[in-house]
């Protein structure tokens, strides 16, 4: 740490200042995208002995790594970038962030209010680009003798503090005058001693904590358990890093459990413990119009199934919405009770209420029938993932991409097997860009083998990642990647739009393209193609079993999974 502080004028004093604030509050994860206004940062970055900088010259990247970082890490990612445009591109993982729950610092340098204000080269106003995304916003002055180091401090450890009790992202903007480099100006003795004295100073500034525990009302557990029938949902639960204690509750729980993909705990349980099939089942929607909940509890975040919001606007039934955010996770304008607390404090209430009520219907046959119908057919997507799903290793971690993947998987429930998998997804705005970033973001965190399932179009929007992919190859990182490939955007082939024949390409943007030549330009990425199942299967297992980083593109034929999804929705209990 010699060369550290950096102190050769104010901009770089400033900035080995809020770096090591950042760091003694254990901000030390990096993700830097280059440019000259925040070559302070950079420096003092590099400079710090506890930082690990991650650079990427696409920030849109950039961000969705740390995105995927923020989903598994204790700490929280920083993102930093210069000024102008450059931050405008962190925006989308920033809204995902946001609105699925998760922390992230986002320091960007600024030309000062001078040059912003006449419209100078490279400005704009970064103040506003994602106000509306973040729960705290710190404009900071330009770096100047009147705020103290210990001010400046206090400043930073509170956006900090922020970040941390609200579980979302906090933008700070550092508005830096030149000289950006090592060059020498005049910074007071008294000023620059105080400074110092800070950089020894122990603990931060601002240590802020938040406890919400929810003790369970007496007349709420008195009409629980006079409820003839009630319907547990569990939403998402992105950014939750104790899953295994909600599905030790969950288990202790004995009332029909709706457990949506975005949850994380979808695939450790079954038919057998009282786990509901998904409402974009005809099936299972009738079975609840016929046999309508007293009650439902529904936990934690929005669900992927936009038919459970419909039943939801056409049913008259008490909604009980546990969630430790004050958002309205409401689109079936259903919630009666909202309850505002840690969602496992209400789960454990819940299991000293020693409920025990058996579903409506017992769906193992039915579940068999559907299981049998995919199997029997091509290469389509419900028997990919049906197949990942049965045959991936618990030790694995899923991250499953938007659009028909994500409702395929979701779709999923087996009639006995349970898998320990842990479940990753963007869904807070369920965007369909960054998802192999995302991935190398979560393999930032460990070394945990990890596998990417997504679409063509998704893999194009991501192309630039490709560098990140052979950066992981090189650190011996295991991942797989599976691009499912039928050459266009096909839920909206799933959606009533479809009749509209005349203008549908617009919306499906149907290509030739398959994505061999592209990967194999990348050193140490290893790519396989498939079209039948027998070959998905033997790839998958073959790179499951194989560390490196693996990309296996599958084809399939888009009438095939229009036909397969339209037979699967004839199936009768």
């Amino acid at each position: 740490m010699d060369k550290f502080p950096i102190t050769e004028n104010l901009s770089r004093l400033w900035a080995s200042i809020i770096v090591d604030e950042l760091a003694k509050n254990s901000i030390t994860q990096f993700y830097t995208a280059p440019g000259m206004r925040n070559a302070p940062v950079l420096a003092a970055a590099h400079y710090h002995e506890l930082v690990d900088t991650y650079s990427y010259f696409d920030e849109r990247a950039l961000s969705y790594r740390a995105l995927g970082r923020s989903k598994v890490s204790d700490s929280i990612p920083l993102l930093t970038c210069t000024s102008g445009t450059a931050m405008a591109n962190f925006a989308p993982a920033i809204i995902e962030a946001n609105k699925s729950g998760l922390p992230l610092i986002i320091l960007t340098a600024d030309r000062p209010s001078e040059l912003v204000k006449t419209d100078s080269n490279q400005t704009i106003d970064q103040l506003s680009v994602i106000a509306d995304h973040t729960c705290y916003n710190l404009s900071l002055e330009a770096p100047n003798e009147a705020l103290s180091a210990t001010r400046l401090r206090t400043l930073i450890s509170t956006a900090i503090g922020r970040a941390k009790i609200n579980k979302r992202p906090v933008h700070i903007n550092l508005p830096l005058r030149e000289p950006l480099d090592s060059t020498a100006m005049p910074i007071s003795k008294e000023y620059l001693e105080k400074a110092r004295e800070s950089f020894n100073a122990n603990g931060a500034k601002v240590i802020s904590s938040a406890y919400q525990t929810y003790q369970m009302e007496f007349e709420l557990g008195q009409k629980l358990v006079e409820a003839k029938n009630i319907l547990l949902v569990i939403g998402k639960l992105d950014g939750k890093k104790d899953l295994e204690h909600y599905q030790d509750a969950l288990m202790k729980i004995k009332v029909p459990k709706y457990l949506d993909l975005t949850s994380g705990l979808k695939y450790q349980f079954c038919l057998e413990d009282y786990l509901t099939p998904n409402f974009d089942h005809p099936e299972v929607l009738d079975v609840y119009e016929q046999n309508p909940p007293d009650i439902i509890i529904h936990i934690g975040g929005r669900l992927v199934s936009k038919h459970y919001y419909n039943y939801l606007e056409r049913n008259n039934c008490e909604l009980i919405h546990v969630t430790n955010v004050d958002f309205d996770h409401d689109p079936g304008f259903s919630n009666t009770h909202k309850i505002i607390c840690d969602p496992l404090s209400f789960l454990n209430g819940l299991v000293k209420l020693e409920l025990n009520q058996a579903p409506p219907v017992m769906w193992h046959d039915f579940v068999e029938k559907k299981r049998a119908i995919i199997e029997e057919q091509e290469l389509t997507q419900p028997f990919i993932s049906k197949n990942i799903i049965e045959n991936i290793d618990d030790n694995y971690d899923l991250l499953v991409g938007n659009s028909t993947i994500v409702r395929s998987f979701d779709n999923f429930v087996s009639s006995n097997y349970r898998s320990n998998v842990n479940v990753f997804s963007n869904r807070g705005v369920s965007g369909i860009e960054g998802f192999v970033a995302t991935l190398v973001g979560l393999s930032d965190e460990n070394d945990k083998p990890k596998l990417l399932v997504l679409g063509d179009i998704s893999f194009k929007h991501d192309l630039n990642s490709l560098y990140m992919l052979e950066e992981a190859a090189s650190a011996g990182k295991n991942l797989t990647v599976i691009i499912i490939n039928n050459f266009q955007g096909d839920i909206f082939n799933l959606l009533p739009i479809a009749k509209e024949k005349e203008f549908l390409p617009l919306l499906t943007t149907p290509h030739q393209d398959r994505f061999d030549r592209l990967i194999k330009a990348f050193d140490g990425l290893t790519y396989q193609c498939c079209e039948t199942k027998k070959d998905f299967n033997k790839l998958v297992a073959d790179a499951l079993s194989f560390r490196g980083v693996n990309i296996i593109e599958a084809i399939t034929n888009n009438e095939s999974n229009l036909a397969l999804f339209k037979k699967l929705k004839t199936v009768k209990r």
